[in-house]
């Protein structure tokens, strides 16, 4: 499987607690479009997650929020994410402009930590990480695992898709998050890695 014998190829381990803050979704009506032709729900780690929120907003851009029933985008707690990249960027350009942005917010967020895991061939990479927020008043922290999958297309194209686990928390109580977080993360990111990657081929 994925992290078999990799925790040691590319960073050292998180050290303490990280934070990783996404941009916020928002809400969508009407129902949100399935463009990438998913089943729905996914069912990750026993908890259904349903088609929230989606983009196509570009001819090589899509992307997909599912979350748990009860959840909003804007302030929901757990989300699996599906992302697919047809425009021809490689695996490690992906990743690596993804971990440009997480430098550059750590001028302005002092908690930011990450960490890359990959396989022995190269064809996927998982970035660990985390951060904060409080631009709007109220503390927000988040962690994320996201799994980085290099496919080919049926037209013979590359292509990269995404597929993520986001867990947040807001207001007090962080450090509990955190500190649950030490033990959590390791199964999630386990559960991540051996899930089927969703569907990758858009509907027309």
């Amino acid at each position: 499987m994925l992290l078999n014998g990799v925790r040691n190829i590319i960073c050292a381990a998180l050290v303490g607690a990280y934070l990783a803050m996404a941009a916020p979704a928002f809400a969508q009506s009407p129902a949100p479009v399935d463009y990438l032709g998913i089943p729905g729900p996914i069912e990750f780690a026993g908890t259904p997650y349903h088609l929230a929120w989606s983009s196509r907003s570009s001819a090589h851009y899509i992307k997909h929020e599912y979350l748990p029933s009860g959840q909003k985008p804007e302030t929901y707690t757990d989300m699996l994410s599906v992302e697919l990249l047809t425009s021809g960027v490689s695996l490690a350009d992906t990743v690596k402009a993804q971990t440009a942005k997480l430098d550059r917010r750590k001028s302005s967020d002092p908690l930011v930590n990450y960490q890359l895991l990959q396989n022995p061939n190269g064809s996927q990479i998982v970035l660990d990480f985390l951060i904060s927020d409080e631009s709007a008043g109220t503390l927000i922290v988040e962690w994320d695992a996201y799994r980085y999958v290099s496919v080919t297309m049926p037209d013979g194209k590359n292509a990269v898709i995404l597929f993520a686990l986001s867990r947040r928390h807001y207001g007090e109580g962080a450090s509990d998050f955190l500190k649950a977080l030490k033990t959590k993360r390791t199964a999630d990111v386990e559960s991540l890695v051996n899930h089927a990657v969703p569907g990758a081929e858009p509907t027309k």
